[in-house]
């Protein structure tokens, strides 16, 4: 069996993240905040108020600052994936509540608040075996405009038209998110219903695929996951991903176009066997080609950035490498680099994954689609719009 390591730029959420990382002890916070802030909120006196809106605005912020830290350096963990909505449901929640406890605010209103985020986290477990469905921009905007109304509301001496203003927005962007991640939960329940579910020719569901690496249900190396899984992330998250391959001759993207329903997520491929058609289709400089060869790091982002370019895709996904029986280059047999290119926080991104590989020239090339896959799939999830850390 083929052995792999990672180099010093493997993509950060495929190392093993310790559940009591930074960002998960801000999440816990920003939870254990929450009676300290209602507490302040029913004392008499400007000073309480003040004292409750610090707390809030603090809380607050560590949303946006463990969400930040979970992207930027891949701290995801299954707890943070339930943490992090249920202290955001609960600060929002116990502020909502109490404004209307003190006859500040209408109950009708928090209840159609509550009622759509209780709502939308339930529905987040429903389908959750189905994939995940990402915070959207509307869902980004929902919760700022949310913060800004109680705001308005906690600040002592606001005028009551901007506080209904600030209310009356949040709450409509709250109703329409609500209604879009129920439309977006039952498109991924069919998208992934039909990318898990083989066809044949003939239209019957094949008992044992003779060849289960061009078949939807490959394996993701650490994450268990299949094609049919990546190719449902990719649809729900509105994202297009292109291979480049060389060493793996097309294994990629016969892998990725093996499910039912992949054209909605995978565009193509180039499969750049020879050196000269790196440079020539790819991009890839002339004289680092000539520099350090075509198994190399940059060789595979730059392969990477290339495909992406030439398709228009949403990611880029790449492969270099010496599958055997000799060196080249002067590189051993089981070298490997693979690179994803794609959007990141700061501008476009690349994400480096360098296996050193063992086994037979078949096994190394099978083992590069892996982890190739995988990569691909740590990606995904590195680089989620909302804090799964």
């Amino acid at each position: 069996m083929p052995e792999t390591g990672t180099g010093p730029m493997m993509a950060p959420a495929a190392r093993k993240v310790s559940t009591w990382n930074i960002a998960n002890v801000l999440t816990v916070a920003r939870l254990a905040l929450v009676p300290f802030f209602t507490i302040c909120m029913f004392f008499d006196g400007n000073g309480w108020r003040f004292a409750a809106l610090t707390l809030f605005i603090i809380a607050s912020v560590t949303d946006r600052l463990d969400g930040e830290l979970a992207r930027r350096y891949g701290l995801v963990t299954d707890f943070g994936k339930i943490a992090d909505p249920i202290a955001d449901k609960a600060l929002i929640g116990a502020a909502l509540v109490s404004l209307s406890v003190l006859g500040q605010l209408p109950w009708w209103i928090t209840g159609v608040i509550l009622g759509r985020e209780v709502g939308v986290t339930l529905l987040r477990f429903a389908v959750i075996r189905h994939g995940i469905i990402p915070a959207s921009w509307g869902g980004k905007v929902k919760t700022v405009l949310q913060i800004v109304a109680i705001v308005t509301y906690i600040y002592p001496g606001v005028p009551d038209w901007p506080r209904w203003i600030a209310m009356g927005v949040a709450l409509l962007v709250t109703v329409v998110t609500g209604a879009d991640y129920v439309i977006r939960a039952i498109r991924l329940r069919g998208v992934a219903k039909e990318v898990r579910t083989p066809m044949t020719d003939a239209g019957e569901t094949p008992s044992s695929p003779s060849n289960t690496f061009f078949s939807q249900n490959i394996s993701l190396d650490t994450q268990g996951a299949s094609c049919g899984d990546l190719i449902a992330l990719l649809v729900e998250r509105g994202a297009t991903v292109s291979v480049a391959e060389s060493l793996t001759g097309g294994l990629i993207g016969a892998a990725l176009s093996g499910p039912a329903g992949a054209s909605a997520a995978f565009v193509g491929g180039v499969v750049a066997y020879a050196t000269e058609l790196k440079r020539r289709l790819l991009n890839v400089p002339a004289n680092l080609l000539e520099r350090e060869g075509a198994v190399h790091p940059e060789v595979a982002a730059a392969m990477a950035r290339g495909v992406r370019a030439l398709t228009g895709s949403v990611y880029g996904l790449a492969v270099t490498g010496v599958a055997g029986p000799d060196e080249q280059d002067g590189k051993a047999v089981g070298t490997v680099h693979i690179a994803v290119a794609g959007p990141g926080d700061d501008g476009d991104r690349v994400w480096h994954r360098d296996p050193r590989l063992r086994g037979s020239r078949a096994e190394i090339r099978a083992a590069t689609a892996t982890e190739s896959l995988d990569l691909l799939w740590c990606v995904l999830h590195a680089t989620t719009g909302e804090h799964i850390g």
